[in-house]
Formats: C-alpha cells, structure tokens, sequence
C-alpha cells in the first residue's frame, strides 16, 4: 500500500509542474499582443527544408483555395486530367462490362484494359475523393464564411513565403492575392505588398549560385515599379522619368546576375541536375522577364521625347494657329 505522503507529493510535483507551463506560457502570449511574426521555428525559414515545405505547401493551398473560394474539386484530387471529363469515365464504366456481340476490336481491347484490378482500384479511389470534396449543399458559401476562407489562405500564403522569399510561386502568389482588389487591394493590403517585394528582393541579394531567385527579384522588382506607377497612371499623368530611370537599372541588375549565375550552373553541370519541367518554367519565366523588361527602352524614350526643348519657332507657330 502507497503511503499518503508519498501519494501527496506527486501530486504536489503535478500541480507544481502544471503551475510553471501555465506561467510560461503567460510569459509568451500576452493580451492583446500575440506572438512575434518574425518567430523561425526550428530555423525552417530559409534553410533547404524550408524551400522544400514551400514548394509541398502550393498544393494545400491550392486545395484550399479551390474547395474554400471557387467551390469546386481540383483536378489534380481526383486525378482526373484537364482533358478529361467525367463523362470520360462514365465510359470507362460502361466498357466493364462484356462486349456486345459484333462490338469492334477497339471497343474489346477497352473492355479488356478497363478490367484491369489495377485500374478498377484507381478508378473507385478517384471515385471516393471526388464524392468526399464534393458539394452536396446547393447554396453558396456565405460572405462571412468566404472572409474566414480568405484569411486562412492570406495565412497560408505568408507562411509560405517566409519558408522561402526567393520562391517565385511563393512571393507571386502571395502578391497577387495582396493586391487583387476582390482580396487585397486597400492601402494596408498594398503596404504589406511592397514590404514582401523588398523581402524577396533582399533575400535574393544573399543568392550567388542559385540563379532562379533572380528571376523572383527581378518580378518582385516589377511589382513594385507597378504599385508606384499606378497612381500616375490613373490621375492620366506621365510616368516620371527618374522612376522608369530607377527600375529599369534595378530590374535588369536582378536580370543580369540570372545570366550570370545561369551560366556559371550550366558550365559547373548543376543546371543538369534539374529535370526537363523545372529547366522548361525557369526559361520560360526569364523570356517573359525579359520581354517585360524591354519596354523600359520605349517608355523612356517617349518620356525623354516628352522633355525635348521645342524646336526653333515652333512656339509662336503653334501660337499663331490659335488666333482667330
């Protein structure tokens, strides 16, 4: 039989235990002032993880942003692909059963490949994902329940993004969501925008071997010559010479150390290491950088134009055209 003193002090250990997590955590957590942002659990942020879990994590919140926002099921759920429908499957279906007298010699090797287990398996799996996400209640999702769907995803989209700012998809995303008016759009939301481009921009600047942060410098580069030209081009006035000045050489600085760094990963073999997909979107993403970037040269020179002195007489001839 336990003594009650002994049974006394382990609860005595077990109150006093619990009475220092509670006081830890009120040291943490305060009213009114959460936790620091800028926390890095386990050091993810930015580290080879952290890249990782930014790129997994697109596909949550594409999940989330389908089934939350458009109410539909992703295609990649069901592993139905964009070209199919599931009238497509309805037919596999149909072709399980035994061909009918006379039927054609492709309507028999369907039939013959739709009674493969392996495939029947994937088919039910399919079949499952697309009855558990889908909508059964006719009616749309409240406005309320679309705002709690927006934070969770804004949420979600920063977390990414400070998993690793120089992912492209990470900080794109995020942008395009701070600044679509449906979403974003107010003077907070855009505020916030700007702090994310620099983030991108100077986490970036750390990069000298990876080329493909260059590319994320260089829109986030873009963006931010957007969100100060925006404003000029609503009121109709002329976009400022020094500011397309001051873009143009920070873009194409962004666009020069991609070349560079490119080419130092091809000639070091690490460029081949990437598959075929991944070397695909990386160039296809520099030529639209880069035919973006040319129009820099036109918008300068047609605002240089704009500064020209006029030429001799051309005052008073102009001048003399306005008289009656």
């Amino acid at each position: 039989m336990i003594p009650k003193s002994a049974t006394l002090t382990s609860w005595f250990f077990i109150a006093g235990g619990l009475a220092l997590a509670a006081a830890g955590m009120t040291s943490m957590i305060r009213p009114g002032n959460p936790l620091p942002s800028n926390q890095n659990p386990m050091a993810l942020q930015g580290s080879a993880y952290g890249k990782l879990l930014a790129r997994l994590s697109e596909t949550t919140i594409d999940r989330v942003w389908h089934l939350g926002v458009e109410e539909i099921v992703p295609h990649y759920m069901t592993g139905i692909a964009h070209g199919e429908s599931e009238s497509d499957h309805h037919d596999d279906r149909e072709a399980h059963s035994s061909p009918k007298p006379g039927a054609s010699s492709a309507s028999i090797a369907k039939a013959a490949e739709s009674s493969n287990p392996i495939r029947t398996g994937k088919k039910w799996i399919q079949a499952r994902v697309i009855a558990q996400h889908h909508r059964t209640n006719p009616n749309s999702l409240s406005e309320s329940h679309k705002a709690t769907v927006y934070h969770d995803v804004e949420r979600m989209l920063l977390r990414s993004f400070k998993l690793d700012p120089t992912h492209y998809g990470a900080y794109d995303s995020y942008h395009l969501f701070l600044t679509t008016q449906d979403f974003g759009g107010s003077p907070e939301a855009k505020e916030q925008a700007t702090k994310v481009a620099n983030a991108a921009i100077g986490a970036a600047f750390q990069e000298n071997e990876d080329p493909e942060p260059w590319l994320t410098a260089a829109a986030a580069g873009m963006n931010l010559y957007l969100l100060e030209a925006g404003p000029h081009m609503q009121r109709g006035e002329s976009i400022p010479l020094e500011l397309l000045r001051e873009y143009q050489q920070k873009i194409g600085y962004c666009l020069s150390r991609f070349d560079e760094l490119q080419k130092s990963s091809e000639e070091a073999g690490n460029w081949d290491n990437l598959s075929t997909e991944r070397q695909m979107e990386i160039s296809e993403r520099s030529l639209f950088a880069k035919r973006t970037f040319k129009q820099f040269d036109a918008l300068i020179a047609r605002a240089e134009a704009k500064l020209q002195p006029s030429e001799p007489g051309e005052s008073v001839a102009k001048s003399e055209e306005k008289e009656p």
